[in-house]
């Protein structure tokens, strides 16, 4: 009989920090994560649904509880009270759930989790691991952290070597105490709870691992697995068996099964891997749904082109679905509809906007014209991130079938004709780049002079294991010697251009475009913090933000710099006037602060380098406008993201979504 679950999320808490870290709440990540565990039968969602009105529509589709906190004085206690009753008043009335989830990362809940597991229900606690207080997670049986249910697998292999050592060596602590105890081999189940009850913040998924015992065949230089009955039992590294297959209980593990210097390093992941990381942040919907979208869009903008702009063609599109007992969210149907936006599928009736009439460009003559048209995108951007092409693999991911190869090379081909792509000798390029893609971005001229001008010693390591070595040693200087960090950086990045343009195995665009943003949010601190050369900084700023794109791979690896780089890209317009600023919390308050400061000096150059910003990378202005728009006791809120909005369209209309 599966486990029962009953879910009280403390969804003001989490939205606003999930908006402040660029990420987006993904309440379908986090539901497919519990029904893992079992029958999710109470689901409660706690907030002024006024100001968070945008999340209804997925809340309702998913049968989420609405429970409506009106924003007064007092309101994030009365929010705590009304979860905290809720909770312990379905423990007391429904026997039959065993797991009580509570989303927030509240110390405030801590009193509450006490008492429910009390009453002997497990308490399963989530929530952001930066503003988590220690008392709610040492408070619950198992706490997982959102981070790792919301962001994409590469950023949870990328976990640092410290967080797998802690992992390994509370991994170590547990079975040590089960060997002290004479009850080895132990089930792995039971492994696992005991270093729950050391650290519940423990979760194989931090690491990229799907299940617990994968996480165990990687570390078999501790532990030794064995199956007896169709069940996984775990001992340590060191223990005997003889030779007639008999387990037998070892000695109490000792300095022979201490931690190994090295951590075992991770395959790199398969184009397949690339290729469905990537569509996922583009589009996520399955083949069926985006397919029927896409057709969706062609008649209508063919039975009435220039007569609804894209917010009523998705408005439509959506209520159309509800009538029919789709469940499709206006997220959802948005990703498929940027897909021809990107491919400029549509033209505009007027300036570029979600408010502007559109209708088919001249030159899509039906619907499988329409199609290609948008599906080229994907093959576009595989492109545009430097991975190979390989027509099975993006096949697989594209159109769930890995032999529809013709149907890929078709994308291709109508890419190529459009002048979008070109081809040399059996492989594809955007035209005029060389074999790396952003080399001609001309945000990035200044750090490939400075990647170029780097001498390497005849002497000194080369290849993609090198480059690693020193970006780490780099990344350990970041915070103590900006000037050393820099040094180190632009060195791994050299050495890594020079693998990947020797064609080196496991040398990627993806990690030299990791190692270069690295560089440039070292160099940017050392101008700005030890040279005070801020204008010199701006520039590099701007690198990192035209490299750490949300449709990028990147996105995730760097989302931890985002804030803190562009928090430091506003207040240094404080600092080249000499003047003294406030520290705020957010990117949000520090634009809002400076949009409607006094200083008309300041509020110019505050519109001069968000237009920038605007040019290179709208869509995280567009987060930030959402941002401002949930800023509480701020009259200036709207007024200052209604001018965001307006910068995007008139410095960006091709990335307007």
């Amino acid at each position: 009989m599966s486990e029962h679950l009953a879910l009280f999320i403390d969804f003001e808490n989490i939205a606003i920090w999930a908006g402040e870290k660029f990420f987006d709440f993904d309440l379908t990540r986090l539901l497919e994560y519990l029904r893992g565990r079992g029958r999710v039968v109470v689901k409660r969602a706690y907030a002024d649904w006024g100001r968070f009105n945008k999340y209804q529509e997925e809340m309702l589709n998913n049968s989420i509880d609405l429970i409506q906190i009106y924003s007064v004085r007092g309101s994030k206690n009365r929010a705590d009270i009304r979860l905290s009753v809720d909770a312990f008043e379905t423990t007391i009335t429904h026997p039959e759930i065993d797991t009580i989830v509570v989303v927030s990362g509240d110390s405030d809940f801590g009193i509450l989790v006490t008492r429910l597991r009390e009453y002997g229900r497990y308490v399963l606690g989530i929530g952001p691991r930066d503003i988590t207080h220690t008392l709610l997670v040492k408070s619950c049986d198992e706490f997982v952290f959102l981070e790792t249910i919301f962001s994409a697998p590469q950023a949870a292999q990328a976990a640092s070597s410290p967080d797998q050592a802690e992992a390994r060596q509370l991994l170590i602590r547990a079975i040590s105490a089960f060997g002290q105890r004479g009850e080895l081999p132990v089930l792995a189940a039971k492994l696992k709870h005991t270093m729950l009850s050391i650290d519940p913040t423990f979760n194989e998924a931090n690491f990229g691992y799907v299940q617990f015992k994968a996480w165990l065949e990687a570390n078999q230089d501790v532990v030794r697995l064995h199956f007896k009955d169709l069940q996984l039992y775990v001992t340590p590294r060191d223990f005997g068996a003889p030779a007639n297959g008999q387990l037998v209980t070892p000695a109490v593990l000792g300095p022979a099964s201490r931690l190994p210097a090295a951590l075992p390093v991770q395959a790199p992941p398969d184009a397949f891997t690339h290729y469905q990381r990537l569509y996922n942040k583009m589009v996520g919907s399955p083949l069926s749904l985006r397919r029927d979208v896409l057709r969706d869009i062609y008649r209508e903008l063919t039975e009435h082109p220039g007569l609804r702009t894209p917010d009523e063609l998705l408005d439509m599109l959506r209520q159309r679905y509800s009538d029919e007992g789709l469940a499709r969210s206006r997220a959802s149907l948005q990703k498929i509809y940027q897909m021809g936006f990107r491919q400029r599928a549509y033209d505009f009736d007027g300036k570029v906007s979600m408010h502007t009439q559109i209708r088919l460009v001249d030159d899509i003559f039906s619907e499988a014209g329409f199609i290609r048209r948008t599906e080229s995108g994907f093959v576009y951007a595989i492109l545009n991130n430097g991975f190979e092409i390989d027509l099975a693999e993006i096949a697989g991911v594209l159109v769930e079938d890995c032999e529809q190869t013709e149907y890929v090379q078709s994308l291709l081909d109508d890419l190529e004709q459009r002048n979008l792509i070109e081809r040399i000798g059996e492989d594809y390029h955007l035209p005029g780049s060389s074999a790396v893609p952003f080399r001609t971005d001309p945000y990035l001229d200044g750090i490939f002079r400075d990647i170029e001008a780097v001498e390497v010693p005849p002497e000194a390591p080369i290849g993609v294991e090198a480059a690693h070595s020193v970006a780490r040693t780099a990344l350990v200087q970041h915070s103590q010697d900006f000037e050393a960090s820099v040094k180190s950086y632009l060195a791994a990045c050299r050495i890594m251009l020079d693998a990947f343009t020797d064609k080196e195995p496991n040398a990627s665009l993806e990690d030299l475009r990791w190692l270069i943003a690295s560089y440039a949010s070292a160099k940017a601190g050392e101008l700005s913090q030890v040279e005070h050369d801020y204008r010199g900084a701006r520039n590099y700023y701007l690198a990192f933000f035209a490299l750490v794109q949300e449709d990028d791979p990147l996105w995730d690896r760097m989302r931890g710099l985002i804030n803190p780089m562009l928090s430091y890209y506003w207040l240094n317009l404080y600092r080249e006037e000499g003047l003294i600023y406030e520290p705020l919390k957010s990117p949000a308050s520090i634009a809002v602060q400076l949009a409607t400061s006094e200083n008309e000096k300041l509020r110019q150059k505050w519109l001069e380098s968000t237009q920038a910003l605007a040019s290179i990378n709208p869509g995280l202005l567009r987060r930030i406008a959402a941002q401002i728009e949930l800023l509480t006791g701020v009259q200036e809120s709207e007024q200052v993201a209604s001018q965001i909005d307006r910068m995007l369209e008139a410095s960006a209309p091709m990335a307007m979504s």
